[in-house]
């Protein structure tokens, strides 16, 4: 997982980023600030791996700020204007996004980011399990994946759809899809696992589970199709 903040004094262009953000499985929003001052104390206090940072804000500027830290994570400079794309790259930013910033520009900035952190393709992953523990109000119960059909998010709980019952558990989808098999589960929105043995068919942008239509998200479409296939 890849801790995120975001610093923008503009409270549209923080939305916009932080919407991209929730859209990727692998970046986590640790938060979101108006002010450099007010992302100091969390850069501080919490190990942040990327941050996405205005130039052109009241007090500080975003150059002047990341020159001011003894260390800094990896910085995707955004701005309004190229003017200051030159001393962005003089002080090794990963990349400079000029507002607005498009989806597709996005993940190109964040591509640079991802690949190296090693993140471990499906064959790496250890011994796959046929089951699962979830708590359940006070109690652990066993899950044999075989049973669940998909998976939502809600905020921090899940709801876990079997064939005959749901659960509803005290867990984040990012934690919850590195417990469960890689071949056997496919995430096809940022709230959304499925079973891959469950799907009936795919029309569209719309994946069927036992009767139940669920949304394929832009980010995750290519993926997931190239997984079933």
């Amino acid at each position: 997982m890849i801790n995120c903040i975001i610093v923008d004094d503009e409270p549209l262009a923080r939305q916009l980023i932080a919407s991209y953000i929730n859209e990727l499985p692998e970046l986590h929003l640790a938060g979101s600030y108006e002010s450099a001052a007010d992302a100091f104390t969390t850069l501080h206090n919490q190990l942040i791996d990327v941050m996405f940072l205005d130039i052109e804000m009241p007090g500080i500027n975003g150059i002047n700020f990341v020159k001011s830290l003894k260390r800094h994570p990896k910085i995707i400079f955004i701005s309004a204007h190229t003017t200051f794309a030159v001393d962005a790259f003089e002080i090794d930013a990963t990349d400079y996004l000029v507002k607005p910033v498009t989806f597709d520009r996005f993940l190109k900035a964040v591509d640079k980011i991802i690949k190296p952190t090693g993140i471990k393709p499906i064959e790496e992953f250890p011994k796959e399990t046929a089951s699962i523990f979830l708590k359940v109000d006070r109690r652990l119960v066993k899950v044999d994946f075989s049973v669940v059909l998909y998976i939502e998010g809600m905020g921090d709980y899940l709801k876990v759809h079997l064939m005959e019952k749901t659960y509803v558990t005290y867990l984040t989808m990012a934690k919850i899809e590195s417990l469960l098999p890689p071949s056997k589960f496919a995430r096809i929105h940022r709230s959304t696992i499925i079973n891959i043995d469950r799907i009936q068919y795919i029309e569209g942008n719309v994946v069927v589970v036992n009767g139940v239509a669920l949304t394929i998200g832009l980010t995750y479409r290519e993926t997931f199709l190239k997984r079933i296939n």
